[in-house]
């Protein structure tokens, strides 16, 4: 089966450009980590500390050795250890909590601790790999990452549901006589069933009462709604709003709205129209921030822009400084 996949342009079916950051000249986005030396006697009490309260400070970090050995220059072999960021918008812990809780899992009280800076990119060819391994951090090789990466996106693609739901977009909004004629739809992709479809609806008093953050306080209610009416908790509910949700918008969120997304634990969004000057998603976009893949979220979601020209051009251009 040919992939209908453009490698170069990471464009998906003709009509799913990837948002992503361009692989020209990649260098290391480095973010400052906590790194243990310990003795390898304690490794599986270490281990147990990581699965507790560290399982997720390597999200999406995958080209990362978690553990390697290293001769502390006396003959004696440890391990080092990475363990989590020093400080990130999610996660923050001091050196003392930090190296009283090694202590604590491992009764070992000579725990060397430091600060190292990791990439949290993965580079694009082995001789990268071998170098950043060499500066940074032991990094895994695998491969093109970006080659895998679209390979992986593309299995869990369906284009023709994707399609349907942007064509349902650009109906909705053509519907609107609005100066923000701005429609989202989320979906539960698991069951295939809408969950919120919101139309812009600010107003001078309610300026950001913007599509998404709409959705998703519509999602919460109804989740409220649910818990209230079952009394008993759901031990299979899961905390984060629209987890693993499929979001369809007529135009590139904003900031505010691209970090709601975020926060709600998304895995996908595709939008028809760029907002150059505002979105907080595209390659080009506002400060070209990306959130959807910032290194110092603990959670990405994969982004992508339709690129039917027929179907955008039937959907209104709105001013380029209004926030959507």
């Amino acid at each position: 089966m040919t992939l209908q996949i453009d490698y170069k342009n990471e464009v998906l079916y003709g009509l799913l450009q990837r948002m992503a950051p361009s692989v020209g000249g990649i260098s290391p986005i480095l973010q400052e980590y906590w790194v243990c030396s310990i003795d390898p006697k304690n490794s599986p009490k270490l281990l147990g500390l990581i699965k507790s309260q560290f399982q997720h400070t390597v999200d999406g970090l995958q080209h990362l050795k978690r553990i390697h050995k290293e001769n502390d220059g006396k003959g004696n072999l440890v391990l080092k250890v990475l363990l989590c960021p020093v400080q990130s918008k999610e996660f923050s812990i001091t050196k003392e909590a930090l190296l009283s809780m090694l202590i604590g899992a491992t009764h070992q009280d000579n725990i060397r601790l430091e600060v190292k800076s990791i990439p949290m990119n993965k580079p694009l060819d082995k001789e990268t790999n071998i170098k950043w391994s060499k500066e940074y951090w032991p990094l895994l090789w695998k491969g093109n990452p970006v080659v895998q990466d679209l390979n992986e996106i593309y299995k869990g693609l369906d284009i023709n549901k994707i399609s349907k739901y942007m064509k349902r977009i650009a109906e909705l909004s053509k519907q609107q006589k609005t100066k923000c004629p701005v429609v989202s739809i989320f979906v539960d992709p698991s069951k295939d069933v809408i969950k919120s479809i919101r139309i812009d609806e600010r107003c001078a008093s309610d300026p950001i009462k913007h599509t998404v953050m709409d959705g998703i306080a519509e999602i919460a209610d109804l989740e409220l709604a649910r818990r209230q009416e079952r009394k008993v908790e759901d031990p299979k509910a899961n905390n984060y709003l629209c987890f693993k949700y499929h979001v369809y918008t007529s135009h590139e969120p904003c900031t505010m709205c691209s970090m709601g997304l975020v926060h709600s634990r998304i895995s996908q969004l595709v939008y028809l129209k760029p907002s150059l000057k505002t979105g907080g998603i595209g390659k080009n976009s506002g400060k070209r921030e990306m959130i959807h893949l910032s290194c110092v979220l603990n959670w990405k979601f994969e982004a992508f822009q339709y690129l039917d020209e027929q179907l955008a051009n039937e959907v209104e251009d709105i001013d380029p400084s209004i926030y959507v």
